[in-house]
């Protein structure tokens, strides 16, 4: 990096910069950089811009995090002199990139399918539940057991010869594996599937539900698994 000789003779540290901060595009840099307490002097040819975050670390520990209110690129006379001088203004509070619309997801298709509009519209709680009632639809549909809930996974995925087998390793690897499997099917229509309990995806909290929506396409994704096995 050729920064100006004030900043070698001065030192130079980490710093990072935050470009188009909380969105889809955001992108982090990392360079150095001459940090004073009005400004700052970075690499000519750095991609720094107004209005971009720069995080510097800060002695006392933590970070501090700084706007680029001014910045002016200065590449005339000897090409020692070439920097960039960025002046600094209040950084706002820290944003993240917002949950992107599910349907753009990459979670199984039963659940786009089953929560993916409500999702969208805000519908948080609404979305986990019926992602997990579409759960319990396939086993049943898999199975033919009229029963719901948490009976309908013991009597499916448990015994000795479980009607679906969502096992991949043999032996006793494969039985502690259908077992485990067989308390996330039983533990998600309890703790989820149950119309009281799916008010744990609150409708404030999109990030949550889509944690939820996660474990809803891990299991059905389980579920094509003991489909193709019975084929």
């Amino acid at each position: 990096m050729a920064l100006p000789s004030i900043a070698r003779r001065h030192g130079t540290k980490k710093v990072v910069i935050i470009r188009h901060e909380g969105t889809e595009d955001e992108a982090r840099t990392e360079v150095e950089a001459m940090i004073q307490a009005e400004s700052g002097f970075f690499d000519v040819t750095t991609p720094i811009y107004e209005g971009d975050v720069v995080e510097i670390p800060d002695p006392r520990g933590g970070i501090d995090r700084r706007l680029a209110a001014e910045v002016h690129v200065n590449d005339y006379g000897s090409k020692e002199l070439h920097h960039t001088q960025v002046k600094w203004g209040k950084a706002p509070a820290a944003r993240t990139a917002p949950v992107r619309r599910l349907s753009i997801e990459h979670l199984h298709p039963e659940v786009i399918s089953a929560a993916s509009d409500l999702f969208a519209d805000g519908h948080y709680s609404s979305a986990v539940y019926e992602a997990f009632k579409s759960i319990e639809v396939r086993v049943r549909q898999l199975t033919g057991i009229d029963k719901s809930g948490a009976a309908l996974m013991g009597d499916a995925f448990g015994g000795k010869e479980p009607r679906l087998s969502v096992a991949t390793a043999p032996g006793r690897s494969g039985v502690d594996e259908q077992e485990g499997f067989l308390s996330l099917f039983r533990g998600s229509m309890l703790a989820v599937r149950n119309p009281k309990a799916h008010e744990l995806a609150k409708d404030d909290d999109p990030r949550h539900a889509l944690e939820y929506l996660g474990l809803a396409s891990l299991l059905h994704r389980r579920l094509d698994s003991a489909a193709s096995s019975r084929s």
